[in-house]
């Protein structure tokens, strides 16, 4: 079945210098020409100037065409870019026009959500992993995010998930040889050496697991939570922190009375900071309630920064009475390094949201407590997302099951079965065996001509 054609910008709303317009289909280089009062040849992926006129003679813009001839475009179709000025009148009026140029042979139609990168990904142009990887890649806030975005980009996972899974289509096929074939003069691999190359396999699918974790922290933030006593400068080292003055500052103790969160790039992580009231006896109900949420969002984040002021030579009675959770990291933190600091709080790392001193540390203390072994770190900026993660704990769950079936003599139809979902699982990873639903829930959060 032939597509249809459909078009979108491929830039966001709002003014800017230029701006994009995509459209891909069997009609994208006819519905172009329909606007155009001098002709173009279409050579592939070379530019041309032209004046963009409607239907009834009124001048649109002046464009620059770029074609892209099927498959060696990004949908693997033919595919037509004009870059226009970016005023969101002239979008809207090419794009109409576009749309003007009727059902043409096979239709046209303004882009779903994600279609183009949909259709790429149909058109074997990418994988699932790579199509997720350009949502990331558009979403990165920080350095490390755009460096694993582009290792995902780049088909790195893919050719990790591809070399795992071709190996355990050998041992299948070898397997399945000799259950089928018996009296074929064919030698089972079996025992030792069948396990060795299973466990292999398994150990590969557990070191990408083990990067889901530094994925999540990456892709969605770190709730981070600033507590300790009223007044002790959390509100001045929030602003600090997110480089703006989002909380108000006042030497009235009390004077954050609900949670302010925002984001901030701290080193090449993001954190979602959460400035909370101070914990103390409440004055009044308001303030009880403050206090309440900043316990509730001190109990949810996963890294809480404690705060104290540095001259405090008690700063471990500051410290809310909250349940911290496995796995929760706390960071103890001496603020106003300015005004002096007490013996007690030496070892402390103590910082000034006046000064900057001590504010270098704290972003390097952050980043190495965030990105400790127990979040995997590692050179390989790689890192599942959570859709992978559970085809490749599906998978490793499959390994676990032949290896088992090895171990125990099962009959070899058992340990094959388990191959096969283990490969099945691995297929899932890439979106070779993916059903439509998934496909509709991933495409539809990215933007409308990407």
């Amino acid at each position: 079945m032939v597509p249809d054609t459909i078009v979108a910008p491929a830039t966001p709303p709002g003014t800017a210098a230029l701006a994009l317009i995509r459209l891909s289909g069997p009609e994208a280089r006819a519905a172009v020409a329909a606007l155009l009062r001098k002709p173009v040849a279409w050579e592939p992926q070379r530019a041309c100037y032209r004046e963009l006129w409607t239907q009834d003679g009124v001048l649109l813009d002046e464009a620059v065409l770029t074609f892209w001839q099927a498959p060696r475009s990004f949908t693997g179709e033919d595919l037509v870019e004009i870059s226009c000025h970016g005023n969101p009148l002239l979008v809207s009026r090419i794009v109409a026009a576009c749309l003007a140029f009727g059902p043409g042979i096979y239709g046209i139609r303004p882009a779903a959500p994600g279609e183009f990168a949909r259709r790429a990904f149909l058109n074997g142009k990418i994988d699932l992993s790579q199509a997720e990887a350009i949502g990331d890649l558009i979403a990165a806030g920080t350095e490390r995010e755009i460096a694993g975005a582009q290792a995902m980009r780049a088909g790195r996972l893919g050719e990790r998930i591809g070399a795992i899974r071709g190996r355990l289509i050998d041992l299948l096929a070898h397997l399945e040889a000799w259950i089928d074939f018996p009296d074929e003069d064919i030698s089972p691999e079996t025992g030792e050496a069948f396990a060795a190359r299973l466990r292999e396999a398994r150990e590969e699918v557990v070191r990408l697991i083990a990067t889901a974790p530094l994925g999540r922290i990456l892709r969605q933030g770190v709730p981070t939570a600033l507590v300790g006593a009223p007044n002790v400068g959390k509100s001045s080292l929030f602003n600090a922190l997110v480089r703006e003055d989002r909380a108000i500052v006042s030497p009235i103790p009390g004077t954050t009375r609900d949670v302010i969160e925002t984001e901030a790039r701290v080193g090449s992580l993001r954190l979602r900071l959460l400035d909370t009231a101070g914990h103390r006896e409440a004055g009044d109900a308001i303030e009880a309630e403050g206090i309440r949420r900043a316990v509730q969002a001190a109990e949810g984040a996963q890294l809480i920064l404690h705060l104290f002021e540095a001259s405090d030579p008690h700063p471990g009675e500051s410290f809310p009475k909250i349940n911290v959770k496995e796995g929760q990291l706390i960071l103890p933190v001496a603020t106003k390094a300015d005004l002096g600091i007490a013996p007690e709080n030496r070892s402390h790392l103590a910082v000034s949201a006046v000064t900057g001193e001590g504010m270098d540390a704290l972003v390097e203390r952050i980043e190495t407590a965030l990105l400790s072994a127990s979040y995997g770190e590692s050179a390989d900026p790689l890192t599942v997302n959570t859709r992978q993660e559970g085809a490749l704990r599906a998978a490793q769950g499959a390994l676990e099951k032949a290896l088992e079936g090895v171990a125990q003599r099962h009959p070899p139809e058992l340990t094959s079965l388990a191959l096969r979902e283990a490969a099945a699982a691995l297929a899932d990873v890439v979106g070779e065996t993916t059903n439509e639903d998934v496909l509709d829930a991933l495409f539809s959060k990215f933007c409308i001509g990407k």
